[in-house]
């Protein structure tokens, strides 16, 4: 193993355990204020890589709109979002329409902007989602506890046997050995945790969640490795040490987090 890993594994031990008693033992409000300010640093961190040309009200406007989006995502309804991305998309043309100096480039700038708005303002918003939800605490330690064993794991098992490489064209250092160890290891961590805290789930439901987890954990890192390629950074930032920055930390929790809200909210509540 190498220093950059253990440096990674040192920093995620420290960051852990405040995490985990905040979300436990603090009320809902903080996580939302957590979710909140982890939005903001990432889509600040995100237009950086994605934009860094762009004018300050340019990414002021979009981070703003990405945190209200959060906001009515989390305690709004469908009937008051979905008019709302309508709104998020009108302001962001009468922005570039009032800011833009080279129209050549402002269709790429407006589909930039509303994307991180949607990429992280939409997605991490259902970490708040499942908060909400019958066990909420529970599920939001279950889906923290299991990306985070499978992140660690895939790292692992990643840098001691890792050979055959996965897809070197977006993230040369992944590998097939990383990946089955990541969802190994968010199998074992999800029924470690189901049957202590969530003792009357089913096992093979546990088992299930864990693998959907782990493979959209791996889709998400790799979307944010695409993102970097692009901008030919290696991190989104310099915010933790050892990690990166915090897009870097959110990467595997962006499309985990609404898989776990729609697998719960569609399937398990149908079949209880």
């Amino acid at each position: 193993m190498g220093k950059i890993e253990r440096k990674k594994i040192k920093t995620g031990l420290l960051i852990i355990p405040p995490t985990i008693l905040l979300i436990g033992f603090a009320p809902p409000f903080i996580l939302t204020l957590m979710v909140l300010g982890a939005t903001y640093l990432g889509l600040r961190e995100f237009y950086n890589l994605a934009l860094p040309q762009s004018r300050w009200i340019e990414r002021l406007m979009s981070i703003g709109m990405g945190i209200l989006l959060s906001l009515m995502v989390s305690y709004g309804n469908m009937k008051l979002t979905s008019p709302f991305l309508v709104l998020i998309l009108l302001l962001l043309c009468i922005l570039f329409m009032a800011t833009s100096q080279d129209l050549s480039s402002t269709i790429t700038h407006i589909g930039i902007s509303f994307f991180g708005i949607c990429y992280i303002g939409f997605l991490l918003a259902h970490v708040i989602l499942i908060r909400q939800m019958d066990d909420g605490r529970e599920w939001v330690l279950f889906l923290i506890a299991t990306v985070w064993a499978g992140d660690i794991s895939a790292l692992l098992s990643g840098s001691l046997i890792g050979r055959h490489k996965l897809y070197p064209k977006i993230s040369p250092n992944k590998t097939y050995e990383g990946l089955f160890g990541a969802i190994i290891g968010s199998i074992i961590t999800a029924l470690v945790f189901s049957i202590i805290f969530l003792p009357r789930i089913n096992k093979g439901l546990s088992v299930l969640l864990a693998i959907g987890i782990g493979i959209f954990g791996q889709f998400g890192d790799f979307t944010e490795s695409m993102l970097k390629r692009s901008a030919r950074v290696k991190d989104s930032g310099s915010l933790i040490p050892g990690h990166g920055g915090m897009l870097d930390r959110l990467d595997s929790f962006l499309f985990s987090a609404p898989f776990l809200h729609y697998f719960l909210y569609y399937i398990f509540k149908e079949t209880q």
